[in-house]
């Protein structure tokens, strides 16, 4: 590929339209509470984080005894190859959470200009802060770690949708509430799971900002949905089923498929190997459950972007009892 055709796979076109706000009144008290926290708990990446210490050696980065628990393949591993499965795997996770990150950052940098009141455009301002911080540290750790693996497609796919869209809401609803509260679901997961210092700092610091980035999400779009006309209310159910359903790892058709690559790189069966964790792995499932039933599926429906319109299809694909 050349590299006029590389930065075209790489651009986004889209129109933004710009609100100013003249009035300076405040509408949103959860939002400027969220606004004066954000500032409160700025941190430097460069200095709050032991960057001196030796990633990946004091202890696992994940536990991949639990994490393919259950499965056959991983049983047969050697030690040397479970380290080495330990290492890439984290990489190529961890490579995710930076590429998300990155994109969180260009959502936010956009959402201080459509979002129509001030208070939300100065909350905006400070995730841009936050994102550009965990794009910092996520790249830093993982290049300490290993390598930088390549964006998942599904992942970019979901992302390039949300920066295209003209509409401010569906970036409120596809980065906070979805991709954000997948990252807040994995973080809290890979948290408990880690034994790696560095990397448990990290994620401390950067859970206690995700936290804020759902809770603005959620803010807002809790005064807006009401308030929106019918047709764009179902573009943003539709866009939020079509979106739960690809992530929902259920079978070798979805979830997020580049992993197998990390497979293949090691010489080994890429597809046989997200098969067998697909339908072997307890912490797959666990982590599914936390994120779906646990996490997006009740802020879906408390928003009301659970209609009995679409109800039937979250019933169908197993996200709703």
């Amino acid at each position: 590929m050349t590299t006029a055709q590389t930065t075209a796979a790489r651009r986004v076109s889209y129109q933004l339209h710009t609100l100013w706000d003249f009035d300076y009144e405040p509408t949103h008290q959860d939002l400027l509470t969220l606004y004066e926290t954000a500032k409160k708990n700025q941190w430097n990446g460069s200095t709050a984080i032991d960057w001196s210490r030796p990633v990946g050696k004091e202890g696992p980065v994940l536990n991949v005894q639990t994490a393919f628990q259950g499965t056959q393949f991983f049983s047969r591993l050697t030690e040397e190859e479970q380290k080495e499965v330990e290492i890439r795997v984290s990489a190529w996770r961890l490579s995710q959470f930076l590429h998300g990150e990155q994109g969180a950052l260009l959502v936010a940098s956009q959402l201080v200009n459509p979002i129509p009141e001030l208070d939300s455009k100065l909350y905006a301002s400070t995730q841009v802060v936050d994102e550009g911080r965990h794009v910092e540290v996520f790249e830093r750790y993982v290049k300490k770690l290993h390598k930088i693996y390549p964006v998942d497609p599904l992942l970019k796919g979901l992302i390039d949708e949300i920066l295209a869209s003209e509409l401010w809401e569906l970036k409120l609803l596809g980065m906070q509430m979805l991709i954000e509260g997948l990252a807040i679901a994995a973080f809290n997961l890979m948290r408990r799971q880690t034994g790696d210092p560095t990397l448990a700092d990290l994620l401390d610091y950067v859970l206690q900002d995700e936290g804020r980035h759902v809770n603005f999400g959620y803010f807002a779009l809790r005064r807006s949905i009401p308030l929106m006309g019918d047709p764009t209310r179902a573009f943003l159910e539709d866009f939020a089923l079509k979106a739960c359903d690809a992530m929902y790892a259920r079978d070798e058709h979805t979830g997020f498929q580049s992993i197998k690559g990390v497979w293949n790189e090691m010489g080994w069966d890429g597809e046989a190997i997200f098969r067998d964790t697909i339908t072997n792995s307890q912490t797959v499932k666990a982590f599914n459950r936390l994120l779906f039933t646990e996490v997006l599926i009740p802020r879906l429906q408390r928003l009301g972007l659970i209609s009995p319109r679409v109800e039937p299809r979250y019933r169908e694909i197993g996200l709703l009892d």
